[in-house]
Formats: C-alpha cells, structure tokens, sequence
C-alpha cells in the first residue's frame, strides 16, 4: 500500500479539471457534440504537457 506524501499533488486532478474545462469550452464554443470529443482530447493533451514540463519539473 502506498504511503501518502503531503508534497505529492494529485496529478489526476489536473486532467480531470481539464477534461471538463475542454468539454464545457467546446460546448460553449460551437454546441456541437464532435467540439465537445475535441475539446476534451485538447484539455487532456494540455494537461498531460502542463504536468510533464511544469509540474514534474519542480521537483527536481
């Protein structure tokens, strides 16, 4: 079992909440169920990118 660390963010947090920002953009943006699907594979690829490049790299 793995140990809580209280410096650990939840990294799935941050594809959640931009899975549902890239959904509600979409939406908002052009009503359109495809644009939905579209925005959240864009929200997914921008937080995978945030998490790699800025999150990840404060640890070091």
């Amino acid at each position: 079992m793995e140990q809580y660390n209280k410096d650990r963010q939840p990294e799935e947090l941050y594809y959640i909440l931009a899975m549902i920002c890239g959904v509600l953009t979409g939406w908002a943006a052009t009503q359109s169920l495809l644009w939905v699907f579209v925005g959240a594979l864009l929200g997914l690829l921008s937080a995978g990118f945030y998490v790699n490049v800025f999150v990840k790299g404060k640890h070091h």
